[in-house]
């Protein structure tokens, strides 16, 4: 229990809930360490956007995400943790694009961070049902955050990104809308909606659907975006 509240009391000094007691430079040194492994982490999980902002206003926000934001302790999680808390507390608001930047980087950590099940490649069929595989993630963009020097270019994206599980890297890839409404009502309600609401929005027939996403679909489930259910 002494050793509990020991360390308590050295967290505490850490994020700034406590003073730090006089005179005593180890206090200070565990302080200045802990603020160093924010900032690594942090830095090196947003690059893009470590590139973007005022480094000392970055510095200062960070600190105060120490004291108000950082909840976990496991270490590869607090990049999600402070890019909820940047949008919570509306920071570095002067960046139209920051919480799309932040969702774009962050996106590779947890797509990364999961723990997948193996799975066999099997052949696209339309009369088998499908979803999206636990290794991707679809998202709607006002930004194009995924392309460099573009990061301001407001419009519609949509971006995919996925898992590769040959290369054991994070892909993106811009998708059409149709794409895009095609996979999020698959993953939904069911391959048989996602055809029916194409071509309800087309206004081309069920068949003529299928011909056009068939190619589109082998290749996802080649590269398990997609998997059978």
């Amino acid at each position: 229990m002494r050793e509990f509240k020991a360390q308590k009391k050295l967290i505490d000094i850490a994020f700034e809930n406590a003073k730090l007691p006089k005179n005593h430079q180890g206090y200070k040194i565990y302080k200045a360490l802990v603020f160093h492994r924010f900032f690594e982490v942090l830095s090196n999980a947003y690059p893009i956007f470590y590139e973007e902002v005022d480094k000392k206003r970055f510095e200062k926000i960070i600190y105060e995400f120490m004291r108000y934001g950082a909840k976990s302790e496991v270490m590869w999680k607090l990049p999600n943790e402070f890019r909820t808390f940047v949008k919570k507390h509306k920071k570095f608001q002067e960046i139209p694009y920051v919480n799309e930047l932040l969702w774009f980087e962050w996106v590779e950590v947890a797509l990364m961070m999961r723990n997948y099940k193996s799975q066999k490649e099997k052949k696209f069929s339309y009369s088998k049902n499908y979803k999206l595989n636990s290794s991707v993630l679809l998202k709607k963009l006002d930004y194009k955050v995924f392309e460099k020097e573009s990061y301001d270019k407001k419009g519609e994206y949509y971006l995919l990104a996925y898992y590769d599980f040959n290369d054991l890297q994070v892909y993106y890839r811009e998708i059409s809308l149709p794409m895009y409404m095609f996979l999020k009502e698959l993953n939904k309600n069911g391959l048989n909606q996602a055809i029916n609401l194409i071509a309800k929005k087309s206004k081309q027939t069920k068949k003529e659907v299928k011909e056009f996403f068939k190619a589109s679909l082998e290749e996802l489930i080649n590269l398990r975006i997609l998997k059978r259910i």
